[in-house]
C-alpha cells in the first residue's frame, strides 16, 4: 500500500478575488411608483396590464406583486398625479387599485448572493436563484481539506524557485503535474518576471518559446527527454492548467495568463507596489470585453511569500525552470 502524503496544517486564509458587486451586501436601489390593489380578484387583470401597457425591462428581477402592493412604472422624477396621467393615457384602468401611488425604492439589479437577497427583499422580494458554486467559494467550503494541500503543496513549490522574490509554478491538475516553474529575472531582462518566464517554458513544451533556454535555465535543472520529444499537440499554452505564483502579478503578466488560457490562478501576498493586475490598482480577469476568464484566489503562505518578495533581484542569477513528468 502506497504510503500516505503527510499534510502540513493549514495556516493561511484562502481568499477570493471577486467583482465587488458580489462581495457587498449593500443594494443599489430605484424608485419605483406602487399602489396598493384594494380588489385581490382584480390581480391577475391588473398583473397582465401593466405587462402590456408598463413594460420595466431593467427590473425584470423583481416580483410585480408584493403582498398587497404593486409597481406600476419608474418614477423618473415625476408625481404621483404625472404617472396617474401617464398610464391612463396609454390606456390602463385603476380598477381594483387605490389610485393614489406612492414613490418606494426597490433593489435596482438582481441580487448575486443569498446575502444580498436577504437584504433586497426587505425592500421588495426578487427571482433570485442562488449560485451554488458561488456561496460555497463566499463561505469558505468550496475547497476540501485534501484539496488545500494540495494547493499549499504547489505553492511551497513556487517559493522553493523564487529567484528575484517572486516564484511560480504552472500544474495540470488531471494529472497532479508540474508542466513547468520559473523565477523572476527582470533584473536580466524587464520582460523577464515571473508569469512571463514560466509562460515561456509552457511554451517551449509545445513547440514554441521566445527566450533561448540555453542562457536563461540553470545548469542543474532537468527537462524530461519524453516531453522534449513528446506530442506537442496539447492544449493551447495554459489552458486547464493552474498557476501557482508567490507574489500578486502585475498588469502585464495578468493579461499574459488571459492570453494563456490559465484555468486558475494561486497567489501568495498582493503587490505591495499597488501595481497588481489581479486584485490590486485593477482586476484584469473581471474587466468586461476579455475573450477569456479565470478564476483567481489569494492568501496561499501569504507570510511566507511576503518574506519571499524581500528578496531583492539580482542580475546573472540561475533561473530555476524545469519540467517534471
Amino acid at each position: 500500500m502506497e504510503p500516505k502524503r503527510s499534510r502540513l496544517p493549514i495556516t493561511w486564509t484562502l481568499r477570493p478575488v471577486l467583482p465587488e458587486n458580489v462581495k457587498t451586501d449593500s443594494i443599489i436601489t430605484v424608485n419605483v411608483f406602487v399602489d396598493t390593489i384594494i380588489n385581490r380578484t382584480s390581480t391577475s387583470k391588473i398583473v397582465k396590464s401593466l405587462g402590456q401597457l408598463s413594460v420595466i425591462n431593467s427590473l425584470t428581477h423583481l416580483k410585480r406583486v408584493n403582498n398587497q402592493s404593486i409597481i406600476l412604472m419608474l418614477a423618473n422624477d415625476l408625481n404621483p398625479d404625472q404617472c396617474v396621467a401617464e398610464l391612463k393615457n396609454k390606456g390602463f384602468d385603476f380598477d381594483g387599485l387605490s389610485g393614489r401611488p406612492k414613490i418606494v425604492p426597490v433593489p435596482a439589479f438582481m441580487p448575486k448572493t443569498c446575502s444580498q437577497n436577504l437584504q433586497a427583499r426587505k425592500l421588495w422580494p426578487c427571482n433570485f436563484h442562488p449560485d451554488k458554486r458561488l456561496e460555497s467559494i463566499l463561505c469558505g467550503e468550496f475547497f476540501n481539506q485534501l484539496q488545500l494541500a494540495t494547493i499549499d503543496r504547489y505553492m511551497r513549490t513556487a517559493l522553493s524557485c523564487a529567484a528575484g522574490g517572486v516564484g511560480a509554478v504552472v500544474v495540470d491538475p488531471s494529472k497532479d503535474l508540474i508542466v513547468a516553474q520559473s523565477g523572476d529575472f527582470r533584473a536580466e531582462h524587464p520582460v523577464k518576471h515571473a508569469i512571463m518566464c514560466v509562460v515561456d517554458e509552457v511554451a517551449k513544451f509545445q513547440g514554441g518559446g521566445a527566450w533561448n533556454s540555453s542562457s536563461t535555465i540553470a545548469k542543474t535543472s532537468s527537462v524530461s527527454t519524453d516531453l522534449i520529444n513528446g506530442d506537442k499537440t496539447g492544449p493551447y499554452l495554459c489552458t486547464g492548467y493552474d498557476v501557482y505564483v508567490t507574489k500578486e502579478p502585475c498588469v502585464m503578466c495578468a493579461m499574459a495568463l488571459v492570453h494563456s488560457r490559465a484555468r486558475r490562478v494561486f497567489y501568495g501576498c498582493e503587490n505591495d507596489s499597488g501595481l497588481g493586475g489581479l486584485g490590486g490598482s485593477v482586476s484584469i480577469h473581471l474587466l468586461k470585453g476579455i475573450n477569456h476568464r479565470f478564476e483567481v484566489y489569494a492568501g496561499v503562505l501569504e507570510e511566507e511569500c511576503r518574506t519571499a518578495a524581500l528578496q531583492l533581484p539580482t542580475k546573472n542569477v540561475a533561473q530555476n525552470m524545469k519540467y517534471t513528468e
